[in-house]
């Protein structure tokens, strides 16, 4: 399968909508309130499932722009587990397949989609119908992308922007301090929440990271401040050249996070969509031309 072909789908979902971001307001009109000084910036103020329930580990499995749930299933012969993508409704979509977009590219929706079962009226005396499954996609996060500047020394910077308060807030992946490895994905504190937690009698904590991102190659786990590993990204099948005889992602490859630990949701939906901005880092490190002060564009500047 292509990247950019569309995923497989149950047959629930095999007329998927394309891509929406009026997703949050059904019927209720404009819903969107004014900012204080405590808030975010302002966001749809949607129902949907408590932000806070704990939900069991998981592994997630990368098709095109749909994020699927995948399973581990025993090999007898082996005694090995081998992992397979459920024959299921994504759980989450993104707006642009992370490894076909251009160098342009600059933003990218990531959603969570949630599903309601309803019985449908089938006119009879009983009152019971079919059962009927609706779809409904959530703005959770942004992934923003900004191009560095070598010339000036500043790096790419890689961003998850919230598009709900029912998330773990604006993060920032950035390479760990000096004398330590890996990459963090930092917590940015908005000046409202500064001012906040100053009220509370609560210093902001510079450097106050989610997860340490360290590994090698595509062998990644994500540890929680403690060290704990929380997660691991699994990559299955074999790549191919691609264009130009570079690195490219093969019909065979698919990329899969395994969570090992229950999460609240807010904190589970972070870290999947801290997932693809990573994947989108390590896509656009290995595609992106460098320009150094020798470069003839560079000298031009």
């Amino acid at each position: 399968m292509n990247p950019s072909d569309p995923p497989p789908t149950s047959s629930e979902v095999r007329d998927l909508p394309e891509y929406s971001t009026s997703t949050s307001n059904s019927g209720n009109g404009n819903n969107n309130t004014a900012p204080t000084a405590d808030q975010p910036p302002t966001y749809r103020e949607e129902s949907g499932p408590d932000p806070d329930e704990i939900l069991p580990p998981a592994t997630f499995a990368l098709h095109g722009r749909f994020i699927y749930p995948a399973s581990e299933i025993p090999s007898p012969s082996s005694g090995t587990t081998r992992t397979t993508t459920a024959s299921s409704d994504p759980l989450y979509q993104l707006s642009r397949v992370i490894h076909v977009t251009g160098r342009a590219t600059e933003s990218i929706d990531f959603q969570r989609l949630d599903y309601r079962v309803r019985s449908t009226s089938s006119g009879g005396e009983g009152g019971g119908g079919a059962p009927k499954v609706s779809r409904r996609p959530h703005d959770v996060y942004q992934l923003k992308y900004a191009p560095g500047m070598a010339y000036m020394g500043l790096p790419p910077q890689f961003r998850l922007m919230p598009q709900s308060r029912k998330t773990v807030g604006e993060v920032s992946l950035e390479k760990s301090p000096l004398f330590r490895s890996g990459w963090r994905a930092l917590r940015v504190f908005s000046d409202g929440e500064k001012k906040k937690l100053e009220r509370e009698g609560r210093k902001v904590k510079k450097g106050e990271y989610h997860f340490v991102i360290k590994g090698e190659d595509e062998a990644w786990e994500w540890m929680d401040p403690e060290g704990k590993v929380v997660a691991s990204q699994q990559v299955c099948g074999e790549r191919r050249p691609g264009a130009g005889g570079g690195e490219g992602l093969a019909a065979e490859v698919e990329y899969r996070l395994k969570v090992m630990v229950p999460l609240p949701r807010r904190r589970l939906d972070g870290l999947v969509a801290m997932w693809c901005l990573w994947l989108w880092r390590i896509h656009l490190d290995k595609t992106t031309e460098r320009k150094t002060w020798e470069d003839p564009w560079t000298r031009k500047l």
